[in-house]
């Protein structure tokens, strides 16, 4: 069975009403709070996901590119990034430097699965894919076409596209009839449904998260959720307060209350990417129980 191991391409900062506000706040109102927030959260791990399953090993997200401080990475469009997050990444903190440490090569990884396209997810593709040009890339449909076939707006919205591969052409993900406990379709990536994607949209169009029936490093049978972003952590999870700056709070908030649903109906343990107990939980094998 899978089990996982947890990387941080380096931390980031970004402005507590970014991390989470109330749902019921409207859209332009909670953006607006969040350029208005002078205040900045407690450095965040920039995290990503090792996967290993007997089909091989899946990388969950590739973080931030060490070069994401350097004048103009950014692209032009991109005009509140250094307003909403401040990143601290070095050149030895970037998907390929953590993988030699783990003795892997791009070239080892099965796939990659992206839960969306924003930059601290899809930071590393340009260094992965020009290591590894063959390496697959999912991406769901819904999130396809509106980051994938607007990267204007993509870029506004927080990702990349001037780094991302050239002719970038990901792996569509059309989510299947095939229930998991509250998500009425899900994909199953591994021929044994051990690796599973559901939608959690909200934070962006078609955000995908991933369900792991796996094994702790004893051997012992354990589920895991891999949310991305659509939670920054466990408290405003129970809180149920999505993020502050996208523009379906309400889609984000019933992402939120199918995830606590899900461990109401299973013993799992929740890993957001942006959380810093998150490699504790995942030592732990820490059950989320949701209030």
């Amino acid at each position: 069975m899978p089990h996982l191991t947890f990387l941080s391409t380096g931390t980031v900062r970004i402005r507590p009403s970014m991390r989470s506000q109330p749902a019921s706040h409207f859209p332009l109102l909670r953006r607006l709070r969040s350029l208005c927030d002078r205040q900045w959260t407690p450095h965040l791990p920039v995290g990503v996901f090792l996967i290993h399953h007997r089909e091989g090993i899946f990388l969950f997200d590739t973080g931030q590119s060490p070069c994401c401080n350097d004048a103009g990475y950014f692209p032009r469009a991109a005009l509140f990034n250094k307003r909403l997050s401040n990143f601290n990444i070095g050149a030895d903190d970037g998907i390929i430097q953590q993988l030699n440490r783990q003795g892997l090569k791009p070239t080892d990884l099965k796939a990659v699965i992206l839960s969306h396209l924003h930059n601290d997810h899809a930071g590393g593709l340009e260094d992965l894919i020009s290591a590894a040009p063959d390496l697959p890339i999912y991406v769901s449909r819904e999130h396809w076409k509106a980051f994938g076939e607007r990267p204007f707006f993509a870029s506004i919205e927080g990702a990349t596209p001037n780094h991302w591969p050239k002719n970038f052409s990901p792996q569509i993900i059309d989510f299947e009839n095939q229930p998991v406990r509250p998500w009425k379709q899900s994909f199953s990536l591994t021929s044994d449904g051990k690796i599973v994607m559901v939608d959690t949209s909200g934070h962006v169009p078609g955000h995908l998260s991933l369900v792991i029936y796996g094994e702790s490093g004893n051997g012992e049978p354990t589920t895991y959720f891999l949310p991305g972003d659509a939670t920054y952590g466990l408290d405003v999870l129970n809180r149920e307060e999505p993020d502050g700056i996208n523009d379906d709070p309400l889609r984000a908030l019933q992402s939120l209350r199918l995830i606590k649903e899900f461990a109401r109906q299973t013993e799992v343990v929740v890993l957001p990417s942006h959380d810093p107990d998150t490699p504790r939980l995942l030592a732990e094998r820490r059950i989320y129980r949701p209030t």
